[in-house]
């Protein structure tokens, strides 16, 4: 008895309460609260745990948080008397244990510290802990599967229905998984971890779609009417996205922008092959060194010549595409020429198309280059 009423009390009980007035030599000379594990200055002063670890340097003197007499001493060595003191310095190190006024204090009926919780529970300091950790409804454990802090007399039913991360059988499949899961993806139709046998409406098109598994959704995807897409012309620059039951409207309401985004692209083109153009004379220039052999410049002719054929290619559908797109005002007056709308979606098609074809020509003509700079390498 006499070794667990002077060893130190835990922590986790420093939060009890008398249940009577302390007296005034158990209250701490800093806070004036229960001297809880209570040291003692080499000076008397009684600080409580808390404030010497709190309040003081492990090693490094500092002023002694104490408001006692015993706190400031006569400065002997003033010529004056002036009545003026020095504060006493102390650290953790110079601080002993007061094994007497931890011994009453052991023995002080507290309330547990879970009382405002609803424990109501009254006994002596150094039995508190035993309760606490053994007997104490209101005590706060941690959930070892979501981590929460719970009461003690409330951990049953959170582990057993309230724990987020509870393990749960699957009543489709027989798979176990957790509550947070099952909620989240293992019954949703838009994760890849859905249940097989899951069946629900398309969350896309709920009103008109019928119940269908995860198998069936990923198929239904393809043509679902209210799935969000992205415009057909998103490579030109439109980063509309829309359902697919209102891209007919999207390309008509859109018409003039899609034609201004397809002649910028057409602008940017054009640039270019115009300066590739220029380039490839100049890198021909001093292409046939005298050490050169016949056979490697017949070859950098006929690349030279693919090169140019490919110019041609280029600038006659460029001449093309021009006329065929010259600007919105034509496109329109051509759509009433031919017939309206669906002739002018016709027609942007084609142009898509053409457009196309100009990248592909950049990029044959970029190859050409590469090659006659390594023939010239080479010779």
């Amino acid at each position: 008895q006499d070794t667990c009423v002077m060893s130190e009390l835990p922590e986790r009980v420093s939060g009890a309460r008398p249940v009577s007035d302390l007296p005034a030599h158990l209250q701490c000379s800093s806070c004036s609260k229960p001297l809880f594990n209570a040291r003692q200055t080499p000076h008397g002063c009684r600080l409580c745990h808390a404030c010497v670890t709190g309040l003081l340097h492990e090693v490094e003197k500092r002023p002694c948080p104490g408001h006692t007499e015993a706190c400031t001493l006569r400065d002997r060595h003033s010529e004056e008397d002036v009545g003026g003191g020095v504060e006493t310095e102390v650290s953790r190190a110079t601080c002993y244990p007061d094994i007497a006024t931890r011994r009453e204090v052991a023995k002080l009926r507290v309330r547990c510290p879970n009382c405002d919780a609803g424990c109501s529970v009254q006994l002596e300091w150094a039995r508190m802990d035993q309760h606490v950790q053994q007997s104490c409804d209101w005590h706060s454990l941690r959930c070892e599967q979501c981590k929460e802090l719970i009461l003690k007399k409330d951990m049953q039913r959170h582990t057993s229905s309230e724990c987020r991360h509870r393990k749960e059988t699957c009543d489709l499949c027989s798979q176990l998984v957790t509550h947070s899961e099952m909620e989240t993806s293992h019954r949703n139709l838009q994760s890849d971890v859905c249940c097989p046998r899951f069946s629900a409406r398309c969350p896309h098109c709920s009103e008109r779609s019928t119940p269908m598994d995860r198998r069936g959704y990923v198929a239904h995807l393809s043509e679902c009417p209210e799935r969000t897409v992205e415009c057909k012309y998103s490579h030109l620059g439109c980063g509309e996205m829309v359902s697919r039951s209102d891209l007919e409207r999207h390309y008509r309401d859109s018409m003039d922008s899609h034609l201004e985004l397809m002649d910028s692209k057409l602008k940017q083109a054009a640039v270019v092959p115009s300066n590739s153009a220029a380039a490839v004379p100049q890198s021909s220039v001093g292409a046939a060194a005298p050490t050169a052999t016949t056979a490697d410049g017949r070859e950098v002719a006929d690349v030279k010549r693919r090169v140019g054929s490919v110019f041609e290619q280029f600038k006659k559908l460029q001449v093309n595409v021009a006329n065929w797109a010259h600007s919105t005002m034509e496109l329109e007056q051509l759509a009433d020429r031919f017939g309206g709308v669906s002739q002018l979606r016709t027609l942007l098609s084609g142009l898509d198309e053409r457009t196309r074809n100009v990248e592909q020509l950049q990029q044959q003509v970029q190859q050409l280059q590469q090659q006659v700079q390594q023939l010239q390498q080479r010779a």
